[in-house]
């Protein structure tokens, strides 16, 4: 009789620790908050200094905004890269859920999406050939041009030069990094895009190329978010608000924009 007792102890004993340690794992994953979505940034990653790929990770002043403000959010960020025209379609259908790449917050886009307040105002600026710089040396001069004016398709860059370089042959690059190659071989005489951009571009080739600073147009730089996600885009303006006033909008683009004053 002990020993059937002792038996029956033994085997409730057993029952109840392997059962409760089963079940303390099961509710610790039940119990576990779920994880947030990540942070789907829809960009272009081949525009340096604003967004591109550095040592194998999305660097530049995009990827740093897009990190701090994943970060606030408490969520991981998740970088979903496309060709520049693909990015509104992609956040007008949900696949994700800001678009952050550099772009121009234009009345025309606006009819499709929502914009963040600006965190910076470029101007679109020309690179040329250095050889080049007395001859397209004032605004009149490039804006007369008959020559061959190099766009990315879909940019301000790309409409100010249809609108106001009524001699020029537009010929379309994919990526400005391209644009280098293709001023030095001749193809195009100049290219035009957002200040940031140009300057990069020059400064890595500096002894070839050349740039004209004289703005052509104001370029008021923001996120874009869906039409009906006024919850995201109220949190956002208030993120940037912050930022701005306590200085990390300032340290983003002069880690990423040493030559700040050049370009406004």
């Amino acid at each position: 009789m002990m020993k059937s007792r002792t038996a029956i102890v033994a085997l409730l004993v057993f029952c109840l620790f392997f059962g409760a340690c089963g079940k303390s794992k099961q509710d610790s994953q039940d119990l576990r908050p779920p994880q947030p979505e990540p942070l789907r940034i829809g960009m272009n990653p081949n525009s340096p200094p604003m967004i591109f790929m550095l040592d194998g990770r999305y660097a530049g002043v995009e990827a740093d905004f897009a990190r701090l403000l994943a970060r606030k959010f408490g969520r991981s960020v998740y970088f979903l890269p496309m060709g520049w025209e693909q990015l509104i379609p992609a956040l007008m259908e949900g696949k994700v859920d800001l678009i952050m790449s550099g772009m121009t917050a234009t009345l025309a886009r606006q009819m499709r999406i929502r914009f963040t307040d600006s965190y910076f105002t470029a101007r679109l600026v020309v690179a040329m050939r250095a050889e080049d710089a007395n001859k397209y040396d004032s605004r009149e001069k490039i804006l007369k041009t008959p020559g061959n004016v190099g766009v990315i398709p879909g940019t301000t860059g790309d409409a100010f030069v249809q609108k106001s370089l009524a001699n020029a042959r537009r010929v379309a690059i994919a990526e400005v990094g391209h644009a280098a190659l293709e001023l030095k071989n001749k193809r195009i005489d100049l290219f035009i895009s957002d200040g940031p951009g140009i300057v990069w571009l020059v400064s890595e080739n500096e002894a070839e190329l050349a740039g004209f600073w004289e703005g052509f147009s104001e370029e008021p730089l923001a996120w874009g978010v869906r039409r009906d996600d006024e919850e995201l885009l109220n949190s956002v303006n208030s993120i940037l608000e912050t930022w701005k006033s306590d200085g990390t909008v300032d340290k983003v683009l002069t880690r990423w924009l040493p030559y700040l004053e050049r370009i406004k």
